[in-house]
């Protein structure tokens, strides 16, 4: 028989409210993992609108450690991708502008600190007795973060460790957005439900959706990555290239002195002159 431990919403004083995305217990002769029922909890927070609902509004995001590089079977590349694209489902229906911040902050872990202008949502990973958990909007440093597990050998969306899938519903508390436990959605309390398949397949849910406008009403916003530093392999390219250039024109310069006995200037150097 095996142990179901379920999604746990809890609170720590007044400073700060949790969404916990746990890990439940194998099934003997089963792969699956089934969350036990939790109550529905409504929770008021959100990230302020300052012109009122349906208006715009900017939240910053930063990769702690995310993209440090130490998950074994999901590279940097694809933790980003991933997470840009669960940005991008919820911007979809809200008018949510997701702006990528260098981060900034104490490491990662569960302990309260001062927000001091770090980015709203601060993507990281640290040990956890659950899969992952997400913090609600809020005025203190933690509020809006998503933590991940380091232990588990997550994917993009093969098997049971579905990045892709946790990383939308964790997105979804620190937005502000409860369980919902009465229909299909990428908020219900259950870890996984296998309903993306990688990369270009996370979607929202009708309940998702009302849920998300009933806070920021409707309207559609963006996703505003860094411009990531070109991979080694592309930056040697363009260096070749550039080399590559440049030897043809000189070459193809000296060829064009030698039939003709005129010199360009703007293409030869003094000893292709000579």
């Amino acid at each position: 028989m095996g142990l179901d431990r379920g999604p746990v919403i809890q609170s720590s004083g007044n400073r700060k409210r949790i969404a916990r995305f746990c890990l439940a217990g194998a099934v003997i002769l089963g792969s699956f993992l089934v969350a036990a029922p939790v109550r529905a909890d409504t929770i008021g927070l959100q990230w302020p609108q300052p012109q009122g609902k349906a208006t715009s509004i900017s939240i910053t995001y930063s990769y702690a450690n995310l993209l440090d590089g130490t998950f074994l079977v999901i590279t940097p590349a694809e933790l980003r991708a991933a997470t840009e694209e669960a940005l991008g489902v919820w911007a979809s229906y809200a008018p949510l502008h997701f702006i990528e911040r260098p981060d900034s902050g104490p490491d990662v872990s569960d302990q309260p600190y001062a927000a001091d202008g770090h980015p709203q949502i601060r993507f990281g990973h640290h040990v956890l007795a659950e899969v992952a958990h997400g913090f609600y909007p809020g005025a203190e440093g933690l509020a809006g973060d998503v933590h991940f597990a380091s232990g588990i050998p997550w994917t993009v969306g093969d098997g049971h460790w579905n990045y892709l899938e946790a990383v939308t519903h964790e997105l979804g508390h620190a937005l502000g957005l409860t369980h919902e436990l009465d229909e299909i959605a990428v908020m219900n309390p259950s870890y996984p439900s296998h309903r993306f398949d990688g990369l270009g397949s996370a979607h929202l849910y009708s309940a998702d959706i009302r849920q998300l406008q009933g806070i920021y009403g409707r309207g559609v916003g963006s996703v505003q990555p860094l411009n990531p530093a070109p991979e080694p392999g592309t930056s040697l390219l363009v260096v070749t290239g550039i080399v590559a250039l440049a030897h043809y024109r000189r070459r193809r310069c000296q060829i064009s002195a030698r039939n003709t006995g005129a010199i360009d200037p703007l293409c030869c150097r003094s000893e292709d002159r000579k």
